[in-house]
């Protein structure tokens, strides 16, 4: 029986199995099984070795084994190897890595929130709060999705990124594209409430603390917070009541990488409508597709 399993620490809310078991039962995999295993940092090493020794199928990585997991791996699959940062993690001549979170964030920042065509009209600010893994991963999404603007003929204007190290800050912007701005977290609530499109990556609002500024969101702002949940919506509460354009969690995001890590395990392309149907997001097409 194949077992995959998401791995964080702590672990205490994630709806992957719900999203990985309808893929298996929408592609007939009835023997296979995903499981969500609580993993301190201490015991990344040993549970990638069940991936090696086959005892794991794959595993889905988050907080905080993103990065710690690239150096325990043989080889990075693109953009892999570019952000130093996998979510996804699988056996193929030793242990491959991948981030399907860049394809997630790009399916969000495009269909949710609405920057894929001329609805927006590529005006900023626009401003990424964190500097983690999937900070990363949006920064390269970010720069794809730019760069397709650019192509069709669309305005589109630089990324700010908001970090408390403004170093890790800068990593991130190095990822971005051209003209990328890194700003310190004193200067973030300012940032937060100019922003025409705000992206939140940090666990502030997983947390439900608010993030800097979240008080001054100006009318028409669009919105995407990475955290989901019922404890995560503060922000995007906040901003629908400011009059946001465009305001939605990350459970859409949550979605789109997971059908793109289904595809890394098994070698099937998932039924996305399936996977969104089983934790309540109304979408029918996924990344890729």
């Amino acid at each position: 029986m194949p077992v995959a399993a998401v791995l964080g620490w702590p672990l205490t809310h994630t709806l992957s199995p719900r999203l990985h078991q309808a893929a298996y039962r929408a592609a007939g995999l009835d023997d296979w099984r995903y499981l969500a295993r609580p993993t301190p940092p201490q015991d990344l090493a040993a549970v990638l070795r069940e991936v090696r020794d086959g005892a794991l199928a794959g595993v889905n990585l988050t907080t905080p084994h993103k990065e710690a997991a690239v150096p325990l791996l043989e080889t990075l699959e693109p953009p892999a190897d570019t952000l130093g940062a996998v979510n996804t993690v699988w056996r193929s001549d030793g242990l491959t890595g991948g981030n399907t979170d860049v394809a997630g964030a790009l399916w969000a920042l495009e269909l949710q929130v609405g920057l894929g065509g001329d609805g927006w009209d590529g005006s900023g600010p626009v401003l990424l709060l964190g500097t983690g893994g999937v900070a990363l991963a949006v920064a390269l999404a970010w720069a794809r999705l730019a760069a397709a603007r650019r192509r069709r003929g669309l305005a589109t204007c630089p990324l700010t990124v908001a970090g408390r190290s403004r170093e890790r800050a800068a990593r991130v912007t190095g990822r971005a594209g051209p003209d990328a701005v890194a700003i310190g977290w004193a200067e973030a609530a300012a940032a937060t409430a100019a922003a025409s499109v705000l992206v939140q990556a940090t666990t502030l609002t997983a947390r439900g603390e608010p993030v800097p500024g979240q008080d001054r969101l100006r009318p028409g702002a669009r919105v995407l917070d990475l955290n989901y949940g019922p404890s995560s919506q503060g922000l995007v509460s906040v901003a629908r009541l400011a009059g946001a354009a465009v305001a939605v969690d990350g459970l859409g995001m949550l979605c789109a990488q997971a059908a793109e890590a289904v595809i890394r395990m098994t070698g099937i392309r998932p039924d996305f409508a399936a996977m969104a149907a089983a934790v309540g997001l109304d979408a029918e097409v996924g990344p890729g597709a």
